[in-house]
This record gives structure tokens, C-alpha cells and sequence, in this order.
């Protein structure tokens, strides 16, 4: 009898502590970093957390850094911290920083990002373009885009259907007002997910991808111009399901 009860004591005890020891039910700890010039991020952060939030069945807490609202040439004072993504499992940049020039402080951000999940919007992926000599940010994230068309009406087609981030996505999908960004070079590989043709340039430009280099996972779209985007479904499941791609959890 003692035998026996102990044993269905120890079988208890490791159904209950397993779970926990396994971090399953630990939310995503997520920083959202956000700010400059062009765009309403104001409006933008809360339709982005709010949406991303509200299609994942784990539990996310976010951390939101909204620094100078306006301003395309700020320096976000979390990015000057060394270690600075070290508490997080994955960071969001939904930015515009182009005129950030020092490239001491975009080799920084990188160096310290290096190892953290991040999900990277729109202008994000035009910030500290003009940083030179680095080319840090375009290394993290495998890709350069220097310049974009003008803002029209899209038709984004979804060229990696068996994708688990795309599953169940349709063919094509037509968006407000965005821009397309022309791809000037691809740093390693990035294996695009969706694309748009770019009447500008007459050729298709990727909108959405995902790179890992530097066992970092990085997912990356162009997409996010307009507020009205960030209350498109598509958009915000894309985003949602890139977001556990690059954690791990999809």
C-alpha cells in the first residue's frame, strides 16, 4: 500500500511540474519598437498589438517603445543599451528611422539583436539605410532596399502556399494604399513569401520574407504603410503567424 501510493504520488507531482519546467505556459515576451518620421505609429502601434494579440492562442505581453514621434533621424535610447534585447523572445520594429546616420550606433543594435526573433514592418526595413560604412541592418535582415515607388492599390500574391506562415492564405489578396519597395541587393538568402509587381520598375518586388543568418530569425514585410492595413485581416494574420514563426511556436 505504502508502495503504491508513493508511486502514484511521484506520477502526480510530474504531471503537474513538467508543463512548468517546460516554459509552456510562459507568454511571448515582446518589445515593440516604434517611432519616427511619416507615418501614424501612434495609431499604428495599437491596431498592430491589438491585432497581433487577439489571433495568437499564446499569451503575449508587450513592452512598447514609442520614442520620438516624427522625427526620422532618433537614436532610441533602449538601442544604446548594451544587451539590450536579452529579456525579450522576440522584438518588433515598426519604425521610421532613415536618417539615422551613425553607424556605430546601427552596429550596436545589430550586435545585441544578434540571437533574439525579430519581426520587421515596412519602414522598419528602410531605417538606417544611410548609416554608411555599415551594413549591419541590411546583413541582420538580408536585404536593402534603398527607395520605393509611389503608394498605389496592391495585388499581393502568395508564392509559398505550403509555407506554414501562408498556409491557408489566399492566391492573391488586394491591399490599400501601399508602397512597394524596389530590392536594390539580397544579403545571404531570404526566401520570399509574397510578392507585388512593381509598375515603376516592371518587375515583381518581394513583399514579405524570412531570412535566418546569425542564428537569428528575422520576418520581414514591406507591407504597413497605411493605417488601414493594420485592420486587414491578411495583413495582421501574416503578421501574427511570422511572429511564431520566428519564436519557434508555429
Amino acid at each position: 500500500m505504502t508502495h503504491r501510493f508513493f508511486s502514484l504520488l511521484i506520477l502526480l507531482v510530474t504531471v503537474i511540474i513538467v508543463p512548468v519546467a517546460n516554459g509552456q505556459n510562459a507568454p511571448i515576451e515582446a518589445l515593440l519598437i516604434t517611432g519616427g518620421g511619416w507615418h501614424d505609429f501612434e495609431t499604428q502601434k495599437k491596431l498592430l498589438t491589438e491585432g497581433i494579440s487577439e489571433r495568437l492562442d499564446h499569451k503575449i505581453e508587450w513592452t512598447i517603445v514609442h520614442e520620438d514621434e516624427g522625427d526620422p533621424g532618433h537614436q532610441v535610447s533602449v538601442l544604446k543599451e548594451p544587451h539590450w534585447a536579452d529579456n525579450y523572445d522576440v522584438v518588433v520594429h515598426n519604425t521610421g528611422f532613415a536618417r539615422v546616420r551613425d553607424p556605430n550606433f546601427v552596429d550596436q543594435l545589430v550586435k545585441y539583436h544578434k540571437g533574439t526573433p525579430a519581426v520587421l514592418i515596412h519602414a522598419a526595413i528602410q531605417s538606417y539605410r544611410f548609416a554608411e560604412p555599415s551594413d549591419g541592418w541590411f546583413k541582420f535582415m538580408g536585404y536593402q532596399s534603398m527607395a520605393s515607388e509611389e503608394s498605389r492599390t496592391l495585388e499581393i500574391e502568395n508564392i509559398a502556399p505550403k509555407n506554414s506562415i501562408m498556409k491557408g492564405f489566399p492566391a492573391t489578396w488586394t491591399t490599400s494604399k501601399e508602397e512597394i519597395f524596389i530590392m536594390e541587393k539580397e544579403w545571404g538568402e531570404i526566401t520570399t513569401l509574397a510578392r507585388a509587381f512593381g509598375e515603376e520598375m516592371q518587375e515583381f518586388q518581394p513583399v514579405t520574407w524570412t531570412h535566418e543568418g546569425d542564428s537569428t530569425r528575422v520576418f520581414a514585410t514591406t507591407l504597413g504603410h497605411s493605417n488601414e492595413i493594420y485592420q486587414k485581416k491578411e495583413f495582421l494574420e501574416m503578421v501574427a503567424n511570422g511572429l511564431l514563426w520566428a519564436v519557434g511556436e508555429l
